[in-house]
């Protein structure tokens, strides 16, 4: 079969841009890597090396990671149901990156994916898929979010998210220098059934109970009380979520 794959490589754009380039489908590991080989000047620039990782201001090293893991993961590559092939994948949870190559070799420079509303990566125990969505502040935005409960009334997504915190120098030899850092943080986001949009979650029962159908707010803030739901543990959320999909509004 003919995979019908956008030309799924490097984007030479920053974090806050993306590029779509179109083409016929590369099949397997090495189609997609070598169609970058042939003579399409876009492909060409494209195929940019990764940025060197930065550092802090004086050329110290920065505190954490943007990295969700620092090693490459093998992980599978979808395209729409099309099953590309298996890459080696770290996820830069920063720009919202996924780095990518063809073996665990070091000596290998990895390559950015780019990204496309069809892709999709299952990597660990998640699968991560390019999408937009909108934030507590009503920004749009587009990323990697993972679908950690799916029903007929609600999905619920997880999305890995990193900031930059620029160090500070000591004022004087009484006071320590406060390091640049990454921190990792966690936000969630849902889908309603017929509402084409990606919403971000506040983990409040309030705010959970807000969005909900009139019909059974009494029976998920009853569960809510009955089951000693913690909203802000994972766990709980997916248990939230199933049991409003468990829930039967046909009658």
């Amino acid at each position: 079969m003919k995979y019908k794959f956008l030309v799924v490589l490097v984007s030479i754009l920053s974090f806050t841009g993306y590029s779509q380039v179109t083409g016929a489908a590369p099949t397997g590991e090495a189609g997609l890597f070598n169609s970058a080989q042939g003579g399409n000047p876009m492909l060409n620039l494209v195929m940019m090396n990764l940025r060197v990782n930065e550092k802090a201001k004086g050329g110290e090293e920065i505190l954490g990671s943007p990295y969700l893991t620092e090693n490459f993961i093998k992980s599978k590559v979808y395209f729409g149901e099309e099953f590309v092939g298996d890459f080696f994948v770290r996820y830069n949870a920063l720009n919202s990156e996924i780095e990518i190559k063809e073996t665990a070799l070091e000596e290998e420079n990895p390559k950015r994916l780019l990204a496309n509303q069809d892709l999709r990566v299952k990597y660990g125990n998640r699968e991560l898929r390019f999408t937009t969505y909108i934030t507590k502040k009503n920004e749009t935005k587009n990323g990697y979010l993972s679908i950690i409960s799916a029903g007929d009334s609600y999905t619920l997504y997880h999305r890995l998210a990193v900031k930059y915190s620029e160090g500070k120098a000591a004022a004087n030899s009484m006071v320590m220098a406060i390091p640049s850092r990454y921190a990792h943080f966690v936000e969630y986001y849902y889908k309603k059934a017929g509402v084409e949009r990606i919403d971000q979650l506040t983990q409040k029962k309030g705010a959970l109970l807000k969005i909900l159908d009139k019909e059974i707010k009494d029976q998920v803030n009853s569960f809510i009380k009955e089951e000693k739901i913690d909203l802000s543990e994972e766990t709980d959320l997916i248990r939230t979520f199933e049991y409003i999909n468990s829930i039967d509004t046909s009658s």
